[in-house]
């Protein structure tokens, strides 16, 4: 990275890498010597859908032990994904790959799925790129250009997205003006832990990092309320110990981040919750692009909407453009959506999660939630990388 003071970034990286090795080594992780600065899926919990999982669920002979039977009205499991290649699908421009038809999930039928037709340009000039999972686990990774050109990332994905994140940086121009963190878990803040990671250990990818926003507890308070994504939020903690601090930025309610022409807002401060405490602490930010506004919301659950709603108001959640809350399962509720009152949906969601496969998920129920709205334009991870102008 391009910054000053790189003699003690790269230091105190090499040591915050010892340092997250050692908390990712502990049990049911086995690493070598030499491993310890690589990110593994494993060591993040289970925010993310692992491998076998996916894989044996969209088997033809899975045995439905674990997860229970999709609910009735629900597609079986794909025996194929939809998000492998370099699928990439421009807002209103349909998929670049053959797809399946129209969903009948909740009546929705993604941008991906729909016939080729005219773009109408949304964002004045700025690009907004949603980015499809590179493992088949459910993620969250967005790149916003501005129309000056400067870069702000939302989250980034698991540890296995990072070298996809870093070649779309790469391919912008490498200057991310502001690094936005909804909160620290595996499947949003493992990319960027995983290019710190490969900074210290000698890979230079180039990018510059002009600041890192987030809202982070201390490791104990992951240690007590967040056990199965400690290990990500203590990692990422030690991380961000070894760099610059005029590249850290801790936020909190009503803080705006000015990036060219793009106005960020930070809607909360980090909630103290009585339920799914790991999500319900995540920062949710409303970005204003040329007249259109951007909401946000990382993983926040159930509680943490209500008391953010209540806090802000309707007035001040309405956003044209909404990222589903948790994926589109297990998020905030119907009426937190309704105060929202989306033309849009951002679906950061791979396709068995898009099917909800297994009971536990209701990404189903989200959907229609989409319908009750009449919210006519769905761009989904599924089909690829998102692209809307």
């Amino acid at each position: 990275m391009r910054q000053k003071g790189q003699r003690r970034w790269f230091g105190g990286i090499l040591v915050t890498g010892l340092f997250a090795a050692a908390v990712m080594s502990g049990p049911g992780t086995d690493l070598t010597a030499g491993e310890g600065l690589l990110v593994k899926k494993s060591g993040f919990g289970m925010t993310e859908f692992v491998a076998a999982e996916v894989a044996r669920l969209q088997s033809p002979n899975q045995s439905g032990t674990d997860t229970g039977s999709p609910a009735q009205g629900q597609a079986p499991p794909s025996s194929s994904s939809q998000n492998q290649g370099s699928n990439t699908v421009v807002a209103g421009a349909g998929s670049s790959q053959n797809t399946p038809g129209p969903s009948m999930y909740g009546n929705i039928v993604t941008e991906g799925e729909k016939e080729v037709h005219p773009q109408d340009a949304i964002l004045g000039g700025a690009t907004l790129t949603l980015l499809r999972s590179q493992s088949d686990s459910q993620m969250l990774s967005a790149i916003l250009q501005t129309s000056q050109g400067k870069l702000i990332v939302v989250d980034g994905g698991l540890g296995a997205d990072g070298d996809y994140l870093r070649s779309q940086i790469q391919a912008r121009g490498s200057h991310v003006a502001a690094w936005l963190i909804t909160h620290p878990h595996g499947d949003h803040a493992g990319a960027l832990y995983r290019i710190l990671q490969d900074e210290a250990a000698g890979v230079q990818s180039g990018i510059q990092i002009d600041g890192i926003y987030y809202s982070f507890a201390s490791p104990e308070w992951y240690t007590i309320n967040d056990t199965e994504e400690q290990t990500m939020a203590h990692a990422i903690i030690g991380s961000f110990s070894g760099l610059p601090e005029t590249m850290l930025h801790t936020v909190g309610r009503g803080q705006t981040i000015q990036v060219d022409d793009v106005t960020i807002q930070v809607m909360n401060d980090r909630y103290e919750a009585s339920s799914d405490k790991g999500n319900n602490a995540g920062i949710v930010y409303k970005l204003w692009v040329n007249g259109k506004s951007i909401l946000f919301l990382g993983d926040m659950a159930e509680e943490g909407g209500r008391r953010l709603l209540a806090e802000s108001g309707p007035e001040a959640l309405r956003s044209d453009i909404v990222q589903m809350a948790h994926h589109g399962q297990n998020g905030v509720d119907e009426e937190f959506y309704k105060a929202v009152n989306p033309s849009i949906c951002l679906w950061p969601t791979p396709q068995w999660l898009w099917n909800s496969v297994g009971s536990r998920y209701r990404t189903s129920e989200t959907k229609s939630w989409m319908t009750h709205l009449n919210v006519q334009k769905h761009y989904c991870t599924k089909d690829g990388d998102q692209v809307i102008y």
